[in-house]
């Protein structure tokens, strides 16, 4: 594991009213949540990530933080593949949410938020919403790519993990398109959000969370 202490607790992504409007958000969390991220320190993007996540973790003590290093933090059951990636961990489970990336731009409000859904009270849901989650039988695994400069992209991604997060078949992981060409051409990304469903269907645009139950009561 990394050593916090080497890492500076800085990002320019949160000035001090960002941060105060933070810790309004933290401070209605009830649970304990970990961010596990792995990070290779030798690549910009992941160096950059470590300082905003020690930074997050300062802003909440109900928010633990473990860094690791490419290949030495076992099975945390998430693509470890594409870094630098952070996920979401309650009671030593993997909660089925991560960030692929940097949440720069609008994404940083689905981190936060997504850390309220899974450690606080959680935004209220549409009636009927949380039995539909619940029925979902099926493994799921998405993928919602992104552009940090979308205004649709945070509402999809905070719906994909609020469901992720209440029902363990589903997995949802974003990712800054920008950051991985491979996915770019896997997937022939020309306009976001993408959601990728077990990497066999795509949809692209806004969804609500009751399009994406449905998306994934069907998928095969």
């Amino acid at each position: 594991m990394i050593d916090l202490s080497k890492i500076p607790a800085e990002s320019a992504l949160l000035d001090e009213k960002t941060k105060e409007t933070i810790q309004g958000v933290f401070a209605r969390l009830t649970r304990e949540v970990t961010l596990k991220a792995v990070v290779d320190l030798e690549e910009a993007k992941s160096r950059e990530m470590a300082s905003f996540l020690v930074l997050v973790a300062q802003l909440s003590s109900l928010i633990n933080l473990e860094l690791y290093a490419p290949g030495e933090a076992g099975d945390l059951e998430m693509d470890t593949e594409h870094l630098p990636v952070t996920g979401f961990f309650m009671d030593g489970r993997y909660r089925g949410a991560a960030f692929h990336g940097v949440p720069g731009g609008k994404e940083i409000n689905s981190f936060v938020i997504g850390i309220y859904n899974l450690a606080g009270p959680g935004q209220e849901l549409p009636k009927g919403a949380e039995k539909k989650i619940a029925k979902l039988a099926r493994p799921v695994h998405v993928k919602i790519c992104v552009s940090l400069a979308c205004h649709h992209c945070p509402g999809v991604v905070i719906a994909c993990q609020r469901i992720a997060m209440m029902n363990s078949c589903i997995t949802a992981e974003m990712y800054d398109a920008n950051l991985y060409p491979d996915l770019v051409e896997r997937y022939r990304i020309e306009r976001v959000p993408l959601v990728v469903i077990n990497d066999r269907d795509t949809f692209v645009g806004p969804r609500t969370i009751e399009d994406l139950i449905q998306l994934f009561r069907d998928a095969k």
